[in-house]
């Protein structure tokens, strides 16, 4: 054969990679498969120290309680079509005490009642869908029942003296109140709501100038004149009347006769302080613990809103003149309610 017809070998017609570039060191080149078997190998040795020490740190740190917990915040009170928006007072208007409604968010201001008679002590029945309270339309003070939705009246007591403070049973069925009768002090008074069976429950030694049922109906808490001008607040078992009433207060000076439980019954709302310058106190039923609610102003008649959250109240610090607040129930955020030149007071809640 020729040599001239041999096949030269193959040349590089382009310029090699760099590392087969004249100077530069050559690297050792594997099989792509061994390579994939060496990763392989290697994460299968790293992953499962890994993924375990993951965990263990996950367990240190919990992923579902914040570290900070969001504030609470308790909405002010709205007005509602049936229960819970709504307070009743006792308005002064002209010469005469009348019976107002009011939302308690400070809308809706509405006048129940307009006649030559004072009308006072208000408060709803547990449906509320009527009113009971104290009125001297016929002379002496009587227990009166008002039908919101109709506005019938009927007059529950009669000739048995001067009935005030009524409160309902929470069944609906009896009514609590006290009565001051001709001669002696006034006492706990019982009697159905159609003002049958007017009777006497309990006669103290003092006067009673004020009571509520307990939220079960197990107890009467009231307050009785133990001294000449000294008052307490005692807790009576109205199935066992006979029984001394045991006595929750003891050095609470300057008490009046509004309070009002709450609605799970822990505790009750008083007032007391000298005269001018009374305030709101909470009383636990069960230790006697009592805490200050407000600091000045002349507040009084306190009535706890149907959740429990919130508090009614009057008070004189605008300028002297009696007008309505809310609160919450620690006493703090007070709000102003009403803003009449005349006096509005005794606050209840809607049911």
């Amino acid at each position: 054969m020729n040599q001239n017809n041999r096949k030269r070998p193959f040349i590089f017609k382009k310029r090699p990679p760099h590392w087969l570039q004249p100077g530069t060191r050559q690297k050792l080149r594997l099989p792509c498969s061994v390579i994939g078997l060496a990763v392989l190998a290697l994460l299968f040795w790293l992953v499962p120290p890994l993924l375990a020490e993951l965990s263990a740190v996950s367990t240190l740190i919990p992923n579902t309680t914040p570290l900070v917990r969001p504030p609470t915040f308790t909405p002010f009170p709205t007005p509602t079509l049936e229960h819970g928006g709504r307070i009743v007072f006792t308005c002064t208007r002209g010469d005469f005490m009348q019976l107002c409604t009011i939302n308690a968010d400070g809308t809706g201001l509405r006048r129940l009642t307009d006649h030559k008679a004072h009308d006072y002590y208000p408060i709803f029945m547990p449906q509320g869908d009527a009113l009971l309270y104290a009125s001297n339309q016929t002379g002496s003070f009587d227990i009166y029942l008002l039908l919101l939705n109709s506005s019938k009246l009927y007059q529950l007591t009669a000739g048995i003296g001067n009935a005030f403070s009524p409160d309902p049973s929470p069944d609906g069925k009896t009514i609590l109140f006290a009565n001051r009768p001709a001669a002696g002090p006034a006492a706990l008074w019982l009697m159905e709501t159609t003002g049958k069976n007017p009777r006497i429950l309990y006669s103290g030694s003092g006067a009673v100038v004020g009571a509520a049922w307990s939220p079960d109906g197990a107890s009467i808490a009231f307050v009785m004149e133990t001294d000449p001008g000294n008052y307490q607040v005692f807790l009576l078992d109205p199935q066992a009347p006979q029984h001394a009433p045991r006595r929750l207060t003891q050095n609470l000076a300057g008490l009046t006769g509004s309070l009002d439980w709450s609605p799970d019954g822990k505790y009750l709302l008083l007032c007391a302080g000298p005269s001018g310058d009374k305030d709101i106190y909470r009383l636990e039923v069960a230790t006697g613990t009592v805490v200050q609610l407000t600091d000045g102003g002349n507040n009084a008649a306190a009535s706890y809103s149907p959740d429990g959250l919130w508090i009614a109240f009057n008070s004189l610090r605008n300028d002297n003149q009696a007008d309505l607040f809310v609160m919450r129930a620690d006493g703090t955020y007070q709000r102003q309610l009403t803003d009449d030149p005349e006096p509005d007071w005794q606050p209840q809640w809607e049911p």
